[in-house]
């Protein structure tokens, strides 16, 4: 028997004919995560599917919103891709790659449809929630001079490319690409797995540089040979729609963020310290001595030096090589 006051709902994975496979009952919880692996409260064993891809999160009136986690081939609502949450409705079909999902929920019969604005302000906070994220912050050192020299039309031609390939990098790592701020990248991994998601944290940053430092052979007229600077960091933040009226700004906030982007900027000033991560996510490393070097940094807005851990590239490329079992947790 259903105690719950608002009305049931359900996910059914529909065969290639129409035919009902699974159907998986939503209530009683607060939200739902879809993915590959079979830890997932909605297990979706494809290889289209990421490993967290989607999560389908319930507001206190009983309707349900689906949310992309930052996956690789998106989620799409009766054939369109979703990029900030959605509500979803009775007869919705939910796309995943070659997968189909049918939402089904009856409509409650006291409760009053809401009004476009009521519910723009209702999910203006319904989806502000703290979680345990993991973030990285990749930018590229001595943009300002590359600007001065390329130019503002091949500048931008240069970031168009860059940005598109450091989001498929993130992307294969089963990160979530929150944001560029010009020549920046700030990427996510949410969740309590934090050994698992420092080192996927980590591939990336390496591959990041990696690709950016190659970039002379794709784009022969780039002025010299370029390098990044990482910074990772690891604590609770507050996830979610922090726009007004109306306007949609998934993203997420909170002291882990600034100390990450301050971290970021410290890299550049620090001989052979290519990355900095906060010492939160340094815990969660392999025997990191002798590849990491323990430092102090006085950053802007802390009124204590903050503890941060740090490693050229090629010290990162090693430590990962050597812990390859647990930097191999994305597929």
């Amino acid at each position: 028997m259903n105690d719950s006051p608002h009305p049931p709902a359900t996910l059914k994975l529909l065969a290639e004919a129409g035919s009902e496979e699974q159907t998986w009952t939503l209530g009683g919880r607060n939200s739902y995560v879809i993915g590959r692996i079979a830890a997932n409260d909605i297990p979706l064993p494809y290889s289209w599917v990421s490993r967290k891809h989607a999560m389908i999160q319930a507001e206190e009136n009983g309707r349900l919103n689906l949310i992309d986690l930052g996956s690789s081939n998106g989620t799409f609502v009766n054939g369109r891709r979703i990029h900030t949450p959605i509500h979803l409705q009775n007869g919705d079909c939910v796309g995943i790659g070659n997968t189909r999902l049918l939402f089904h929920q009856e409509p409650a019969g006291n409760q009053p449809a809401a009004t476009p604005e009521a519910d723009l302000d209702e999910m203006t906070v319904a989806f502000v929630r703290k979680e345990t994220i993991t973030i990285l912050i990749c930018d590229i050192h001595d943009y300002t001079q590359l600007s001065e020299v390329m130019g503002d039309q091949r500048l931008s031609q240069f970031l168009q490319y860059w940005t598109g390939k450091v989001s498929k990098l993130v992307h294969r790592h089963e990160g979530i690409v929150d944001k560029f701020i010009g020549d920046a990248v700030m990427a996510l991994w949410p969740g309590p797995d934090l050994c698992t998601n420092i080192h996927l944290a980590l591939k990336t940053a390496l591959a990041i540089n990696i690709f950016t430092r190659n970039l002379s052979s794709a784009l022969p007229d780039l002025p010299w040979s370029l390098q990044t600077g990482a910074a990772l960091n690891t604590g609770e933040a507050m996830l979610g729609n922090l726009a007004q009226n109306g306007q949609h700004n998934y993203t997420v906030v909170g002291d882990v963020v600034n100390v990450a982007f301050r971290l970021e900027d410290m890299t550049c000033s620090q001989d052979g310290l290519d990355l900095l991560m906060g010492s939160d996510a340094a815990r969660h490393l392999v025997e990191p001595a002798p590849f990491f070097t323990r430092r102090q940094f006085q950053l802007k807005g802390k009124n204590e030096p903050v503890e941060a851990y740090g490693c050229s590239f090629s010290q990162l490329a090693a430590y990962l090589e050597k812990n390859a079992t647990v930097s191999g947790a994305s597929r």
